[in-house]
């Protein structure tokens, strides 16, 4: 597929999105929002190289658990050997579409920097909602509002192109439809943040 191409690319670059010193402030912004996640279970789709993963192995501590994919085999390959020595955290291959997790059993799904990649973005924003433990909350983030990131892919490959961040209006009716409550929708320049939950559990 021409984006797990694109990103095996990536992945044996000497940038393969990892962060730079400039972004560590909108880190701790992120994770005072995500507020504390000591002993909880995050699924983190498209993780990547795990530049965030490894913060959330930290943020979940020794009695929380990370389970990140990527469907990109190069990203799995470098996430696996950056983090090798992290106990709470597994990295597999795979795709949120036919991803087998454990139903029920996900304190957080954390769809940070990935979501402009999905196909089609309402079918797995259904997909997720069972993962989802009752009192669950789903995160959609990124470092970049929807405009400025929107308009980077448009100067990029062929591959990721098209890949499009919906705005801030877009994405609340998107996650409203897929049956959740949204508790919060952010999106300016630099920042882009949607927390929801389930709507039946409300």
């Amino acid at each position: 597929m021409p984006r797990t191409s694109y990103f095996n690319r990536v992945a044996v670059s000497k940038d393969p999105l990892l962060f730079t010193a400039g972004d560590l402030p909108k880190i701790e912004r992120l994770r005072q929002r995500l507020g504390d996640l000591t002993g909880c279970r995050v699924l983190e789709p498209g993780c990547g190289a795990g530049p965030l993963t490894e913060h959330l192995s930290q943020w979940v501590g020794p009695e929380g658990h990370v389970m990140a994919f990527d469907s990109s085999p190069g990203m799995v390959g470098r996430c696996s050997a950056r983090l090798k020595h992290a106990r709470n955290i597994l990295v597999r291959e795979g795709s949120v579409e036919d991803w087998d997790a454990a139903q029920g059993a996900w304190d957080l799904i954390l769809l940070f920097r990935v979501f402009p990649h999905f196909q089609d973005q309402p079918a797995v924003l259904e997909r997720l909602r069972s993962f989802l433990a009752p009192s669950g909350r789903l995160v959609i983030c990124h470092l970049d509002g929807s405009a400025g990131l929107n308009a980077q892919h448009a100067g990029y490959e062929a591959a990721v192109q098209r890949d499009r961040l919906p705005g801030r209006a877009e994405m609340w009716a998107m996650l409203e439809s897929a049956g959740y409550e949204v508790l919060d929708g952010l999106d300016e320049d630099g920042d882009y943040f949607f927390s929801a939950r389930w709507g039946l559990h409300a």
